[in-house]
């Protein structure tokens, strides 16, 4: 009997989980696409003014230019469900996507045991 009832349960979680997966809104890259600069920047849950500048530029080819190491550099990126993958570059780096509209891009990362927040929001280029 309390073998039935664990597994029932277990079937339950794995479905459940399967179900959340399901639900998880997916990254369109074309909306990743252009310049997003730093609004507000967050090192360890603590707002950081070291963190003003801090850009991301995408590309639709897969390139991607940011000046997160400090200086103004080339990478590679990918979009794995929630995940921005940057490879290549000064460093590598996985950023979770928490929040992408049309004006606001929000990342999470942890780059060298440092947890970081990014608000960004998306630079409109004048001709």
């Amino acid at each position: 009997m309390k073998r039935l009832i664990a597994s029932t349960l277990f079937l339950s979680l794995v479905s459940l989980g399967f179900h959340a997966c399901k639900n998880e809104p997916k990254i369109d890259q074309a909306d990743l696409l252009g310049r997003w600069e730093l609004r507000e920047g967050f090192r360890n849950e603590q707002k950081s003014e070291d963190l003003a500048g801090l850009f991301f530029e995408f590309f639709g080819d897969g390139k991607m230019i940011t000046n997160m190491s400090g200086s103004t550099a080339e990478a590679e990126y990918e979009l794995k469900k929630q995940m921005l993958l940057q490879r290549g570059g000064d460093m590598d780096a996985d950023y979770q996507i928490e929040t992408l509209n049309d004006t606001s891009l929000t990342l999470i990362a942890t780059l060298r045991e440092i947890n970081f927040r990014f608000v960004l929001g998306k630079s409109i280029q004048v001709n």
